[in-house]
């Protein structure tokens, strides 16, 4: 089993978290995961890849099946998606080039100019 702890230093999906510390523990494949979560096997699969989430709905039958709280689950998924949002700002952020910021900035400048705004 590896450490929860590299949850807070990487932003690890919680799909992975699911897998290494219920799934494989429990010496479950997807076909019987699924079937004691309520799910599709595509879906656990989606979760297990990264690729889809933990909603309320399977947080709590991850609770109902496995115990532990689905509040856990969802908080999870939620600090997940948080830390994924700010790392796709940062590359966003990273492909505008410092030439281009000036372009950008005249183009506001004149934008601004045109309008009803003074500085």
């Amino acid at each position: 089993m590896k450490p929860l702890v590299r949850v807070i230093k990487h932003n690890t999906h919680p799909g992975e978290i699911l897998n290494d510390l219920i799934i494989e523990p429990n010496n479950l494949n997807i076909e019987e995961a699924s079937k004691l979560l309520g799910i599709t096997k595509a879906t656990l699969s989606d979760i297990i890849n990264g690729k889809g989430s933990i909603t309320n709905i399977i947080a709590t039958s991850i609770s109902k099946a496995f115990g532990g709280s689905s509040a856990f689950w969802v908080r999870l998924q939620a600090v997940y998606n948080s830390r994924k949002g700010k790392e796709t700002e940062e590359k966003e952020s990273l492909k505008v080039l410092p030439d281009e910021e000036d372009d950008l900035f005249d183009d506001f400048e004149n934008d601004f100019d045109k309008s009803e705004w003074t500085w």
